[in-house]
């Protein structure tokens, strides 16, 4: 069980500046490629090469997120020896056609990736594209007849993603927040034949039948992520604070002016009484936690100043528990993120103001 407090500040005014980008945006879809056989002109080269996947960067694990690889799934490789014969005059065994492998193939699936979120929020979810590659059986020719190359062309996945939720109260009114599940639909790559054929010898050479060559269908599975929602209710004997439940988090949010005073890092003495009710529930379901303490600013001036501000002010809140509440100060850990992580949009003053918190998260 994760819990977590959020708990947001007072008006702030600071001077004109940039803005921070939030959740990374996901890459362009790529469009599904067609599924289909074409014919190539006869060839004799064989063909020896594997096809190996490139792991896609984004399915690295980093800070911030969770990944989940999807197993990769596999084409072994079609072999086709050469088709010989006896030579009648010398008894040596010749080669009337020669023989080639279609190569083995990799196919990554991509991965899951579950981007960590403020509490009261459900974090971003995303499934990475995957490709399926196209494969080509060579042609070739005996004796005059031919027997093309047959080319299946690849399949794409695309990529899906849900952005993160957040949940705050609007009108008085503490919704239940729901992210949406996300499906990355499964695709195949056609089967495909070159079909074989019996060839009427020719001098030297006797009747020969030329097998037929087939690979095999291949398809990558459904990909799904379950929605998640978030519940909320009132902390009992806190009617200031309100409690937000769901995908193994405990948030209790706290209204904007318990905090902090306008454009300040110092906890307001009326805070106390609402911090030190979180604390003992803190102390009661998760006692030894880990802490991360995180500020939020909104989106009004300098980016570089709110950045230092929701430092500041994460700080201050971690500071509280440890001399106030008595947890153990290597238990705490803090960071800023300035305005790089709204609850809600930046478009109106009660917005902002819901975007002005501090976050603390007990894991463990």
């Amino acid at each position: 069980m994760i819990s977590s407090l959020v708990a947001c500040g007072d008006q702030e005014q600071r001077s004109s500046g940039g803005s921070v980008a939030s959740v990374p945006s996901s890459p362009s879809l790529p469009a599904s490629v067609p599924s289909s056989v074409t014919t190539s002109p006869a060839s004799g080269t064989p063909s020896t090469s594997t096809t190996t996947p490139a792991v896609a960067p984004e399915c690295a694990p980093g800070p911030g997120r969770s990944v989940r690889r999807l197993p990769p799934v596999t084409v072994p490789e079609v072999v086709v020896p050469a088709l010989t014969y006896a030579d009648k005059s010398s008894g040596e065994q010749k080669t009337a056609m020669e023989g080639f492998t279609v190569p083995a193939q990799t196919i990554d699936a991509g991965c899951v990736i579950q981007y960590d979120a403020p509490g009261g929020c459900l974090g971003a979810v995303k499934i990475t594209g995957a490709t399926i590659p196209p494969v080509t059986i060579p042609g070739g020719a005996l004796t005059g007849k031919q027997f093309p190359g047959v080319t299946v062309v690849g399949k794409v996945a695309p990529a899906v993603s849900s952005p993160q939720i957040c949940q705050v109260e609007t009108k008085g009114v503490l919704p239940t927040v729901t992210r949406e599940g996300v499906v990355r639909r499964g695709v195949s790559r056609n089967g495909a034949a070159r079909p074989g054929g019996f060839v009427k010898g020719d001098g030297g050479l006797p009747d020969l039948r030329v097998p037929t060559v087939k690979v095999p269908e291949v398809r990558l599975p459904d990909v799904d992520v379950d929605p998640a929602r978030l519940e909320s209710r009132k902390l009992p004997g806190q009617e200031k604070v309100e409690v937000f439940t769901g995908e193994g988090k405990t948030s209790y949010v706290a209204p904007g002016d318990v905090l902090f005073d306008t454009d300040q890092a110092t906890i307001r003495p009326d805070a106390a009484k609402a911090l030190h009710a979180i604390a003992l529930k803190i102390k009661a379901a998760s006692p030894g936690a880990k802490l991360r303490v995180e500020g939020h600013t909104d989106d009004r001036g300098d980016a570089t100043y709110g950045l230092r501000l929701s430092e500041r002010r994460a700080q201050a809140v971690a500071l509280y528990l440890i001399k106030t509440e008595h947890f153990a100060a290597a238990r705490i850990t803090t960071k800023g993120f300035g305005e790089a992580a709204p609850a809600v949009p930046n478009t109106s003053d009660a917005n902002r103001q819901k975007n002005r918190r501090v976050v603390i998260t007990v894991a463990g």
